[in-house]
């Protein structure tokens, strides 16, 4: 089996996969699977719902598009970066310009040279994730994450956490009927997809999708494995080499527990000497694990994204009430000082 380990295998992994002969999604000539602006030209032309947007390759294009929005606040960001890499919420048309002069013709958070920006109307509502993972393309659900982003230090987009959501519940059933469309115009029909969705008033529409696994380095995984009791890396697993233990997945995951991954923000920048609190993080009843991407003696960077955060926390409780009160004991940690310049 040959399959992508982050977003930027995913085009070789097809070639290869293709041409060798194995399980595959086969090469995709227009990009739709790693391009954001394709994939929702593709999920339109099948009659999907898709966001308003444009690919700008000059300031011209993104005031023009801004004219055609009933409401002139927009999201502007690379076309082929992750992590909110570089992602801004524009107000008005000097806004989205200057969000577009940033952007265009920079290195991204994945190394790679921003070629314009892609200019999307502002959809209002939750953030949802859906993992999941095809087969033959049959599709099966194996986590709904609910996303809490905040604005903080200067940045619109930054992630302090999410929350895992039991996908049997009937309000989600849209959700998941949509992204199972999604993949299916996509042509995702084996292995893995991690598709963000904002839920509007008007229903789902797509954020993006990576067809490759859930990444954050993982870090996540605990809370499935203690939430759900496999996850979507062992999915993945079973649908390219143990078919018959993807046949006995269920199509959406069951909670056995309650769990929320809380990414942590640093609201300054420096170089770390001291990280108090974190006896107290390690006593909070759901504490599960820590996972440090900066240790004493490091530069600490204010957090503005994925690829600046100083580390996780992640949390399994009984109750929601209870998952709930140490999410919140993490972000008042934060604030009272849980890093030290």
């Amino acid at each position: 089996a040959i399959l992508a380990g982050a977003e930027t295998g995913v085009e070789l992994a097809d070639a290869l996969s293709h041409a060798m002969g194995c399980r595959s999604n086969g090469e995709d000539p227009k990009l739709v699977r790693r391009d954001k602006c394709r994939m929702q030209e593709q999920i339109a032309s099948d009659g999907i719902r898709s966001v308003k947007q444009v690919l700008a390759f000059d300031s011209a294009t993104v005031q023009r598009f801004v004219d055609t929005l009933d409401n002139p606040k927009c999201v502007v960001k690379p076309n082929m970066s992750a992590g909110s890499d570089s992602v801004y919420l524009c107000r008005n048309k000097a806004e989205a310009v200057e969000a577009f002069t940033r952007i265009n013709a920079e290195i991204n958070g994945l190394g790679q040279v921003n070629e314009g920006a892609l200019c999307q109307e502002f959809l209002e509502g939750l953030e949802f994730v859906v993992d999941g993972c095809s087969r033959d393309g049959e599709y099966k659900v194996t986590a709904v994450w609910e996303y809490d982003k905040r604005s903080v230090n200067d940045a619109n987009f930054v992630y302090f956490g999410m929350r895992m959501r039991d996908a049997r519940l009937p309000h989600f059933n849209e959700l998941i009927a949509y992204a199972e469309k999604v993949v299916g115009s996509l042509g995702i029909v084996h292995g893995p997809s991690h598709m963000e969705l904002m839920m509007t008033s008007t229903g789902p529409c797509l954020v993006e999708v990576g067809s490759r696994c859930h990444g954050g380095e993982g870090t996540w995984v605990r809370v499935a494995e203690d939430c759900v009791g496999y996850t979507q890396v062992e999915a993945t697993l079973d649908c390219y080499l143990r078919p018959d233990r993807f046949d006995a997945l269920p199509p959406v995951p069951a909670l056995k527990a309650f769990g929320a991954e809380c990414f942590l923000v640093s609201f300054q920048a420096g170089r770390l000497v001291d990280m108090p609190g974190m006896d107290r993080l390690r006593n909070l009843a759901s504490f599960r694990r820590l996972e440090m991407l900066v240790q004493l003696g490091m530069p600490l960077k204010a957090t503005v994204d994925c690829f600046t955060r100083p580390g996780s926390v992640q949390l399994v409780a009984p109750s929601v009430h209870a998952l709930e009160a140490d999410y919140d004991a993490v972000r008042a940690l934060e604030k009272s000082g849980l890093f030290k310049v």
